[in-house]
């Protein structure tokens, strides 16, 4: 790398030489230019690739069941949106229409941008190693999931949520669609959890179910801070 590298290429591992794919894999199809959703595709085989080498390494006496699971639960939408958000993509990802006046970006936008960046790696980078470039990116912003993947997985933030509201004798909690974004390239939902007559901050979600996940996740963190998990499940 050298001086001359932005802070976003200092924080992705990966110095550019077309600073154009850089550009594309931030854009989002409602600027109406030249948007991100190719990369997309690109970026979203390479890192099911390199995701399941890094796996089949790391556990060479771990069955194929197993490892599917485990690819599964780091290739998910939430994870890699939860990524996403971690390397504060929003500061960087170029929207337009009404999603440039929305206080928050979807946090599915953020995701695709990751998966879109990774893309724009494999093709930026020399051939021979384009692989290991982007196997070594994905060590790096996924090392918290990495390290973490022989953990059980959590319980779903709906189950949790559902059991808790239970437990305290606060009923059923709902599920309400409060806003939505259409897009011929995208599809976003803002759903709110509903709980003994008290509504929590809504969340956005690529699809109503994921959404609702998210809602739930964000209710358990003001009812129960020390015990609520991120939403993935």
């Amino acid at each position: 790398m050298t001086s001359a590298d932005s802070p976003l290429e200092s924080q992705l591992g990966h110095s550019f030489r077309d600073p154009a794919l850089l550009r594309e894999a931030l854009t989002h199809a409602s600027t109406g230019e030249a948007h991100n959703e190719r990369l997309e595709f690109l970026g979203d085989a390479v890192l099911n690739l390199v995701v399941a080498e890094e796996l089949f390494v790391r556990f060479p006496k771990a069955r194929e069941g197993l490892l599917t699971e485990r690819k599964a639960r780091l290739v998910a939408r939430a994870t890699v949106e939860r990524v996403a958000a971690r390397m504060k993509l929003d500061a960087h990802v170029r929207t337009g229409g009404s999603l440039e006046n929305r206080g928050s970006m979807p946090r599915s936008l953020l995701g695709n941008a990751l998966e879109a960046l990774l893309g724009a790696i494999w093709l930026d980078a020399p051939p021979a190693e384009a692989f290991a470039r982007c196997r070594a990116c994905v060590q790096e912003w996924f090392a918290p999931e990495l390290a973490g993947i022989e953990e059980e997985p959590a319980l779903s933030p709906k189950h949790a949520l559902q059991n808790l509201a239970q437990a305290e004798g606060l009923g059923l909690p709902s599920y309400q669609l409060t806003d939505e974004f259409e897009h011929p390239a995208t599809h976003s939902f803002r759903v709110e959890v509903e709980l003994a007559g008290r509504r929590y901050p809504g969340c956005w979600g690529s699809s109503k179910r994921e959404a609702e996940r998210r809602a739930a996740a964000e209710a358990l963190r003001e009812l129960d801070p020390p015990n609520s998990e991120e939403e993935d499940s």
